[in-house]
C-alpha cells in the first residue's frame, strides 16, 4: 500500500489538515493538489526511478511526495539546507532520474545548481523547476538512460552529516506503518490535536511524523524555514497544543517566545524532542511550561522509534524505556535491535551496509547501560569517544555535565588532533556570566581531570543542520583558527 492511501484516501474532505505560513488546507485540498501533481508526472513514467525533491514549501512538498510514491517512483527528499558542495556529492551518488527543485530559496540557486548538475552528466536526467512552487517547467537534458529500481521502490533519507559524511538510507513503504504507530504511542495524537513538527522532511523522523499527523486526523502545522517570528505566528493562528523538534530548536524557540508570546508556550501540553542527546534536568529550562508534559524520544535515522522517556525538572537521569515490539540486547555496551522499522540497506553501499549488521541485528553506535526489564540509560555514541593519552572520554557525559552548570544554555563536545595526547578535548559553550576558569573550577573534584576540556570556545550561536548542532562546522572553526 503506498503513502497516499496510507494516509490521506480515507480522510473527510472538509478535515483541517494542515496549517502552515502560506495558509490553512483540508484533506481536500491536498488531495486536490497529490491528483495535479500526479497529472504532472504520468507522463514521465517514473516507476522504478529515482525522484529527488528540492521543495521548501511543504505544502507543496507532501503532495509532491504522496504523488511521485503513488506512482511508485523511490522518492528522495533532499535537505534545503545544502549548499552546493554538499548538493552536488549527495547529487553525483544518488545520480536522479528526475530532480524537481525551486528557482532560489535562502539566496542559494537550487535550480541553477541542479541544471548545471544535470547538463554535466553523460546519462539522461529530467529537471522540473519553478519559480514559485506551483507552476513548473520542464527540461529534459539527453543522454544515455540510467538503470532503473524497481525493486528498490520505498523512498530514501539523507543523514544530516552533522558529525560524519551524509549517508543515502534506503527504506520500504511499510516503515511508516511501524513508525506511525511509534509516533501516536509517543505523542498521545488525537484528531482534536495542533501538532507542530519542525523536522526536516528529509529524514524518516519528518517523513512519519508529518504524515502521520495526517493520517491520525490531526492537524499538522509546519513552517518552511527556521524563522523564529514565523513559527511563532503560525503557532498562535493554529492554536497550537503539541510540538516536536530537536532541543537545540526548540530551546531557541522558548528563548524568543518567551519574549514575544509566552501565551503560545503555555499552550503546549505535549513537547517530543527528538535526535540529541539531553540532560536529565532539560526540562528545567523553560520555566513557564511547568504543566506541558516534556518527551524524549530515542531512535535513529536508520531504526525509526525505539524508546521514550518522560522528563522531570529535578531528575538526575534519563532511564528510557524501550517499546513493545522491539528485540534488543547489548554486546561491548552497544544496543544492537530488530525492529519493524529498520531501513533497508544503505544506498549503492553494500559494505557498510553489511558493517552495521551483526547476524541480523543492527549495531545503533549507541552505549548504553540497562538497570532493568526494557529500561536503559545512554551513556554515549561510539564514535563520539575521545581517545585522549590512552583514557577514552564519551563527549556527550562531558556535555552532560557541563549542562549542568547554571549559566551555561547550551554545549557541544568534540574532540580536535593533539601533538602529545592524540586527540584533545574541545568545549564549544553558550553561556551567560561565565569564564572558563569557573567552567574548569566547575569540574575540577566532579569529574576526571582527563575529562575536563582542554579548550572552552565560547559562541554566539551553534550552527546546525537539519536541526542538530553541526560538530563538523564547529571543529573547522578552531581549524580555521577562528575561535
Amino acid at each position: 500500500m503506498n503513502f497516499y492511501n496510507r494516509v490521506l484516501a480515507n480522510l473527510e474532505k472538509d478535515v483541517l489538515s494542515l496549517v502552515s505560513p502560506d495558509g490553512y488546507f483540508s484533506a481536500g485540498d491536498l488531495r486536490d493538489s497529490v491528483s495535479r501533481y500526479e497529472s504532472m508526472l504520468t507522463p514521465l513514467n517514473i516507476e522504478g526511478k529515482r525522484v529527488a525533491l528540492l521543495i521548501p514549501s511543504l505544502k507543496e512538498f507532501l503532495p509532491l511526495f504522496l504523488a511521485a510514491n503513488k506512482l511508485k517512483g523511490t522518492v528522495s527528499p533532499l535537505s534545503w539546507q545544502f549548499r552546493q558542495d554538499d548538493l552536488l556529492n549527495v547529487l553525483d551518488f544518488l545520480d536522479p532520474h528526475i530532480v524537481l527543485t525551486v528557482d532560489e530559496h535562502n539566496g542559494f540557486a537550487f535550480s541553477e545548481t541542479v541544471t548545471n548538475w544535470a547538463k554535466s552528466k553523460d546519462s539522461e536526467t529530467t529537471v522540473v523547476t519553478s519559480k514559485n512552487g506551483v507552476d513548473w517547467e520542464l527540461n529534459t537534458f539527453k543522454g544515455s538512460s540510467k538503470k532503473l529500481q524497481s525493486d528498490l521502490g520505498g523512498f530514501i533519507t539523507f543523514t544530516s552529516g552533522s558529525t560524519g559524511t551524509p549517508k543515502g538510507i534506503v527504506f520500504k513503504d511499510s516503515v511508516f506503518d511501524y513508525g506511525s504507530k511509534k509516533v501516536l504511542e509517543a505523542m498521545n495524537i488525537k484528531p482534536a490535536d495542533n501538532v507542530f513538527v519542525y523536522a526536516s522532511p528529509s529524514t524518516l523522523y519528518g517523513v512519519v511524523a508529518m504524515n502521520s499527523m495526517l493520517k491520525f486526523g490531526a492537524t499538522l502545522v509546519v513552517s518552511n524555514d527556521f524563522d523564529l517570528v514565523k513559527i511563532i505566528d503560525t503557532m498562535e493562528k493554529s492554536n497550537c497544543n503539541k510540538f516536536t523538534t530537536t532541543p537545540s530548536i526548540f530551546k531557541a524557540l522558548y528563548n524568543f517566545a518567551s519574549r514575544l508570546k509566552p501565551e503560545v508556550l503555555k499552550k503546549l501540553e505535549l513537547v517530543c524532542v527528538i535526535g540529541e542527546k539531553i540532560p536529565a534536568n532539560f526540562k528545567s529550562n523553560f520555566p513557564l511550561m511547568k504543566k506541558c508534559t516534556f518527551i524524549s524520544h530515542y531512535g535513529s535515522s536508520e531504526s525509526g522509534s525505539l524508546a521514550n522517556v518522560c522528563l522531570n525538572e529535578n531528575s538526575e537521569e534519563l532511564e528510557f524505556t524501550i517499546a513493545n515490539e522491539i528485540e534488543y540486547k547489548t554486546v561491548d555496551n552497544e544496543l544492537l535491535v530488530k525492529t519493524r522499522g529498520l531501513f533497508t540497506e544503505y544506498y549503492n553501499n553494500p559494505n557498510i551496509t553489511s558493517e552495521a549488521f551483526k547476524d541480523g541485528w543492527f549495531k545503533m553506535g549507541d552505549l548504553v547501560e540497562f538497570t532493568g526489564y526494557k529500561t536503559f540509560k545512554l551513556v554515549g555514541r561510539k564514535k563520539d569517544v575521545i581517545k585522549k593519552g590512552g583514557q577514552q572520554v564519551v563527549s556527550s557525559e562531558v556535555e552532560q555535565i557541563l549542562s549542568s552548570i547554571k549559566g551555561i544554555m547550551s554545549v557541544a563536545v568534540v574532540g580536535l588532533p593533539h601533538d602529545i595526547y592524540g586527540e584533545q578535548v574541545v568545549a564549544f559553550v553558550i553561556a551567560d556570566g561565565l569564564n572558563s576558569k569557573d567552567i574548569r573550577s566547575y569540574c575540577s573534584g566532579r569529574v576526571a581531570s582527563f575529562k575536563i576540556p582542554d579548550q572552552i570556545v565560547f559562541v554566539e550561536e551553534f550552527p546546525l543542520t537539519q536541526g542538530k548542532v553541526d560538530k563538523i562546522k564547529l571543529k573547522s572553526l578552531l581549524e580555521r583558527g577562528n575561535n
